[in-house]
């Protein structure tokens, strides 16, 4: 997606260039990785709009990476329209194949980068642990592209890797500071911000130091 990839702690993406394997079974880190609970921002933002936003039954969201479907499924499960966007057609297969039949009406796919893509207009654009994974030098036209799709009072759910994690040194990732990061929400209320640092593992289990930054933040 210029992001190629998606990783967490725990979850998504492919192992940056100089760490990745020779050879990457798609199947085995989804089958790793795909049944976990939706991620602590996706669930706050969906509270924050269920008790503090107007009823709506038309609601949109967008997730971006979203890998075998964790974070979709919920919103699915919630009574959300979602359309889901990974550049893994094996990702996109097993959301297809995977979604609950009585959910699959509001459910819409699509396999492209996130550079390459188009964002329609929505409630909430979700990105966990995907925007991190993206070049750069599209960063910035990334971005603007979910600001421009969110509708005001719609909101961003997502995590962006801070300058102290393991990765910064990598010149096809992007990486923020807390200032940068204020200075990408500042069309939005802060609702949740959350800086952490710790010593962990990746999805296939190698050891790295992880800075990210949490955010839940809704479009004024």
């Amino acid at each position: 997606m210029g992001i190629r990839c998606l990783t967490t702690p725990r979850a998504r993406t492919v192992i940056p260039k100089t760490r990745r394997r020779k050879r990457w079974s798609w199947s085995g880190y989804y089958e790793k990785t795909g049944r976990g609970m939706a991620w602590g921002t996706l669930r706050e933002a969906v509270h924050l709009f269920e008790t503090k936003s107007s009823p709506n039954a038309e609601r949109l969201a967008i997730d971006l990476g979203c890998g075998a479907g964790r974070d979709t499924f919920y919103l699915l499960r919630r009574g959300w329209k979602v359309l889901a966007i990974d550049n893994q057609r094996e990702a996109i297969r097993r959301v297809r194949s995977n979604v609950h039949s009585k959910d699959r009406p509001r459910l819409g796919t699509r396999i492209a980068s996130f550079e390459r893509t188009s964002l329609p207009k929505c409630d909430l654009v979700n990105a966990s642990y995907s925007l991190p994974f993206c070049s750069p030098k599209h960063f910035k036209s990334v971005w603007s592209k979910i600001v421009t799709s969110i509708r005001p009072g719609g909101r961003f759910a997502g995590h962006l890797f801070g300058t102290n994690d393991e990765w910064a040194s990598l010149s096809d990732m992007t990486f923020h500071s807390r200032r940068q990061t204020a200075s990408l929400l500042r069309n939005f209320r802060i609702e949740e911000f959350q800086e952490k640092e710790w010593e962990g593992t990746t999805s296939s289990g190698r050891k790295k130091h992880w800075h990210v930054i949490s955010v839940v933040a809704r479009k004024l």
